[in-house]
């Protein structure tokens, strides 16, 4: 019972952080058209981002958390767990590093000398790059996590 537990808050953290990257770039950035300033636009962005961010992280941590319980739990090697663990832990180290990276550094970037140096949006545009493909390599772990439950 334990393990079901764990894993369901796994699958249940995943869900919320990949859910709420799809949510972010599906809807909430296409609705935010034309008709709305370009300054209360980037204020709403600014206010989703930041309340996304906290509660990803801890999504995050609480992923991080499981899957090391569930890899203990379930007497899981390296060496004899399959390619699809192997892959999928390399992705979600990149993901941890895109995010770090969209996060702390290209977002804060983006606004200031950074982004005005590059051009006009430059900066924006690279970040919404990274969060774009933070959320491929998110949906590429969901994809990995398949490929290892059915024994892959």
């Amino acid at each position: 019972m334990f393990g079901l537990v764990v894993t369901w808050i796994h699958v249940a953290a995943a869900m919320f952080w990949i859910g709420g990257m799809l949510f972010f770039s599906i809807i909430v950035i296409p609705s935010l058209n034309n008709n709305i300033s370009r300054e209360i636009r980037k204020d709403l962005i600014r206010r989703l981002g930041r309340r996304f961010r906290v509660l990803g992280w801890i999504a995050f941590v609480m992923i991080f958390i499981t899957g090391m319980i569930r890899f203990s739990h379930m007497g899981l090697s390296l060496e004899g767990s399959g390619d699809a663990l192997k892959i999928k832990l390399i992705l979600v180290f990149l993901m941890v590093l895109l995010t770090l990276l969209h996060d702390f550094i290209l977002r804060l970037k983006s606004y200031a000398p950074f982004g005005m140096a590059l051009g006009p949006n430059t900066g924006l545009k690279i970040v919404r790059f990274m969060a774009r493909l933070n959320l491929l390599v998110g949906l590429l772990i969901v994809l990995a996590a398949v490929f290892f439950v059915r024994g892959f």
